[in-house]
């Protein structure tokens, strides 16, 4: 190898280094969101990889620049909750330990729906929700907005303005707090349950040796700007090269999943493992493949409403 090629070879495998958010070079942030300062009922903590999600902390340099969509980790101790709020855009929370409720309010009237790991709620553009830890351990769930940038939260019922029990309702009358029913025909719980996706429920597409689960796009939760599926990737497991006209990122939940960059004659791979995250930039042409001894699963969350899009094509 010559010390050109040497030396493209090098600033390529850097490029490629810039774009993946290590787990283990993380830390939580306890003071991620302001309006809950001063208020410990509402404390948690933020993992910021792609952008700052619902954090002002855009200038974080830990963290990868967004592009339609953000991607955190949020931890929420036992007994904690976030104020009820909206956003312009749409956001979504993918449970990944212990039990989350959340809740839609529909002005004084609230549903609340309690979601397992693997479970997921995408909250609409301009709709009341918070979450709430019922259970007897801690919360951890990643969340992605459907912008780089979004506008700080708007709180339609925070404590600091509000009866702390109604708060904590997420504003909800007394009496008003309703369960979600997802064989209901009330209008408000089929559009609660239009958004919700449960793990169990999912079926999986079967391409290229892998399943794909649609968690928003496709048979998922409507999209808003961007897509994710679940990714089921057998050891052996391994795919051709793809590009797409949009940004891509693999988030990876469980097992090890090696990723791959080709440019001009070029190829360079990294080893992700659970909750290390790669930003594959729109047009690069990128693979993954599974050369671990357990099987893998990642979400790969795509800047485009369409979830299929690409087609994988076994390597």
């Amino acid at each position: 190898m010559s010390e050109l090629t040497q030396t493209k070879q090098l600033d390529f495998t850097g490029e490629m280094r810039s774009f993946i958010g290590r787990h283990t070079d993380k830390s939580f942030d306890w003071d991620a969101f302001p309006g809950s300062r001063g208020f410990p009922e509402l404390e948690r903590a933020q993992m910021r990889y792609i952008g700052a999600g619902g954090s002002p902390k855009a200038d974080d340099p830990g963290t990868l620049k967004p592009g339609q969509f953000t991607l955190s980790l949020v931890h929420q101790p036992v007994g904690k909750y976030a104020a009820c709020h909206s956003h312009e855009v749409v956001e979504h929370f993918l449970v990944l330990q212990g039990v989350l409720t959340v809740g839609w309010a529909w002005g004084d009237e609230v549903i609340e729906a309690r979601l397992g790991p693997n479970d997921m709620v995408l909250n609409k553009a301009g709709r009341p929700h918070g979450f709430r830890n019922d259970g007897v351990e801690p919360v951890l769930m990643s969340i992605s907005v459907g912008t780089g940038a979004p506008k700080p939260p708007v709180y339609v019922c925070h404590p600091r303005d509000s009866d702390p029990q109604t708060a904590r309702r997420f504003g909800a009358a007394p009496g008003k707090t309703r369960v979600f029913d997802v064989t209901s025909r009330d209008p408000h719980q089929q559009e609660f349950a239009r958004h919700i996706v449960r793990s169990a429920a999912q079926r999986p597409v079967w391409n290229a040796g892998l399943a794909r689960l649609s968690y928003i796009g496709g048979d998922g939760a409507p999209p808003g700007g961007y897509s994710m599926e679940m990714i089921h990737l057998p050891k052996g497991v391994a795919v051709c090269g793809y590009t797409r006209p949009a940004e891509d990122a693999y988030f990876v939940l469980e097992g090890c999943v090696t990723v791959g960059w080709e440019e001009s004659g070029h190829r360079v791979e990294e080893r992700l493992g659970p909750k290390d995250v790669i930003w594959n930039p729109a047009g690069r042409m990128h693979y993954f493949r599974n050369d671990g001894v357990a099987d893998a699963q990642f979400l790969l969350l795509a800047g485009t409403s369409n979830v299929a899009d690409v087609r994988f094509q076994a390597a």
